[in-house]
């Protein structure tokens, strides 16, 4: 056992400082402070934004123009979990904003071709957040008026 007043110099065989954290030399701290997970597929956003216009132009000669979410983030590489990741991270935001937008503008201008809308409109709804809505402006005229006055209320003053 160790005294009290050997505490620095063991820890700075163990390779701490002292306060207790280990130090750069350490061994554990190296493979600590390595960056954890899977390493970045994409470290530029303009990369990204390549690698989806790609998507797109795939699509349109492969899939006959059919363009999903989902069939963007299996061409670029990332699950739902890490394109969520890369959409929260402020480099990237505008990079999956700007594929996502071009997803709803194909989707909008799919409404307009001929032929079934049905995909589009369900893409809309559900991934762009439009809505079914309707507004309803209802003018009624009013012919009668019949004031009741109940007998066992108090009086009413008048204080003018």
């Amino acid at each position: 056992m160790h005294g009290l007043s050997n505490i620095h110099e063991l820890m700075a065989q163990e390779g701490r400082d002292e306060k207790g954290r280990f130090t750069e030399k350490n061994l554990y701290a190296q493979v600590y402070n390595e960056r954890q997970g899977r390493p970045r597929l994409y470290d530029d956003p303009a990369d990204l934004i390549e690698k989806g216009v790609e998507f797109f132009e795939w699509c349109l000669w492969a899939r006959k123009g059919k363009l999903t979410s989902a069939g963007l983030r299996l061409y670029i590489g990332l699950t739902r979990t890490s394109y969520h990741n890369y959409s929260k991270n402020p480099d990237f935001m505008n990079a999956l904003d700007y594929l996502e937008t071009t997803l709803e503008d194909y989707n909008e201008l799919k409404l307009g071709w001929a032929g079934s809308t049905q995909g589009a409109i369900f893409w809309l709804k559900n991934k762009a957040g439009w809505k079914d809505e309707s507004d309803q402006n209802i003018n009624t005229t009013v012919t009668e008026l019949k004031v009741e006055v109940d007998k066992n209320s108090p009086p009413l003053e008048d204080k003018e």
